[in-house]
């Protein structure tokens, strides 16, 4: 009669082991809870304190030293003017950040105000180019939609970016505001 060890999966054959690195994952959890839930919020605290790292480190993003100092006053400063020529990435890092933060804080809503929505769609149309382009922040996308009528950006965090024209209809969607002009 063969032997019961060898047609066990590798779960159950693994499940003793005293290497971590074959040991199931779900026996390899006994990680102190509390000790855990503090590495989580410093490691918040820090990406939230800097976003441009968070942008190099998790979206995998190479930024140029100029757009470092950029995303790093637009997310400490509520009024940020920047005067730039013609392509110099203005729209790519409205963009970028406005993802970083939205991944960054769940639930938060990102209006972005523009006075038409083809301008608005400048925003969105680099927002998809992201998410093309490096699978960090697709992954983190559940819905996108670019089109004429709605331009919209849901994450899996309940977090959205969501695109308004600048006049009355536009009211009312306060929080987060990137103001287009």
């Amino acid at each position: 009669m063969p032997n019961y060890k060898n047609y066990q999966g590798s779960f159950r054959r693994n499940a003793r082991s005293s290497n971590p690195n074959i040991k199931p994952k779900q026996m390899t959890r006994k990680i102190r809870k509390k000790e855990w839930e503090d590495n989580i919020i410093d490691w918040n605290t820090y990406y939230r304190r800097n976003i441009h790292r968070f942008i190099q480190h998790y979206f995998q993003l190479k930024l140029h030293l100029y757009q470092v100092i950029w995303m790093y006053f637009m997310s400490i400063c509520e009024p940020f003017v920047a005067v730039a020529s013609r392509a110099s990435a203005k729209s790519w890092l409205i963009a970028l950040l406005a993802i970083a933060r939205a991944v960054l804080y769940p639930n938060s809503e990102i209006v972005v105000v523009a006075r038409t929505k083809k301008q608005a769609g400048i925003i969105f149309g680099k927002i998809n180019l992201l998410k093309k382009d490096h699978p960090n922040i697709a992954r983190e996308i559940s819905i996108f939609k670019n089109s004429q009528n709605e331009k919209i950006c849901e994450f899996y965090n309940s977090s959205k970016i969501v695109a308004v024209i600048c006049d009355d209809g536009g009211r009312g969607r306060t929080p987060q505001v990137f103001n287009i002009t």
